[in-house]
């Protein structure tokens, strides 16, 4: 109840049925410093959007942005929100919608943006989704649709999209594979999703995964695995390490 009317402290939960459309921001191709600055500069006209965006009263939205080192892409720290209020007059009646992103920006990984909601109608989540690539390509940021699935943990979910699984057993290469996804074949680094082993049961032969498919008693245990996005949108590839 609280939700619906709008309470701004609760949230709507990963796994309540509920609509909503899923963006990722692809960070600029960048070959020196300057492009890193320059990207760095856009997304942060982005932030500013998005504090005159949220409903009147709220807090001041602040997302970190970690610039290129010698380390790898820094994660994700979970996922933060806000509401909008979707009202042209006070006198209307209470429609809003919240948006979750990711918690900092790293110019070497995705950005993730997703628009759910329970009280609105289609036309304004529409307005909204437009509003946010027309401001997205005045910044110079690319924007592209994703669907929401492909940040779950259960990766078979939907029957029409279903992956292909490719085990690779040799462990002295799959440190090059992951790098030539990068360097060679144009994908970006999309964070780090918490994926299911049990769904893979079929080839995890040879395999370190601790599998508990049918047992009820015990707990799955979900593991860390790095996500990658083709530039072009059509592709995601999940590394699952057992080691």
């Amino acid at each position: 109840d609280m939700l619906l009317s709008g309470d701004t402290i609760s949230s709507i939960s990963e796994d309540m049925r509920h609509p909503r459309i899923s963006f990722v921001i692809l960070p600029d191709p960048f070959t020196d410093q300057n492009g890193e600055s320059g990207y760095s500069s856009k997304f942060q006209r982005l932030v500013e959007y998005f504090n005159k965006l949220q409903s009147k009263g709220s807090g001041t939205i602040n997302i970190e942005t970690v610039m290129k080192s010698d380390k790898a892409p820094k994660a994700s720290k979970g996922k933060r929100s806000f509401i909008v209020d979707l009202r042209r007059r006070n006198s209307d009646k209470y429609e809003w919608c919240e948006i979750v992103h990711d918690s900092n920006c790293d110019t070497r990984r995705t950005f993730r943006i997703t628009i759910q909601w329970l009280v609105a109608i289609g036309s304004k989540i529409d307005q909204q989704a437009q509003l946010l690539h027309r401001r997205c390509a005045q910044y110079g940021l690319n924007l592209i649709r994703v669907p929401n699935y492909s940040s779950l943990r259960l990766s078979f979910m939907n029957p029409y999209a279903v992956p292909i699984t490719i085990p690779v057993r040799d462990k002295s290469c799959v440190n090059s594979l992951e790098e030539a996804l990068s360097n060679d074949f144009d994908f970006v680094y999309d964070d780090c999703h918490m994926a299911d082993p049990n769904e893979l049961v079929d080839c995890l032969d040879g395999f370190d995964f601790i599998v508990n498919r049918w047992s009820m008693n015990k707990r799955k245990k979900f593991v860390p695995a790095k996500q990658y996005l083709h530039r072009t949108g059509t592709l995601f590839i999940r590394l699952l390490r057992d080691a």
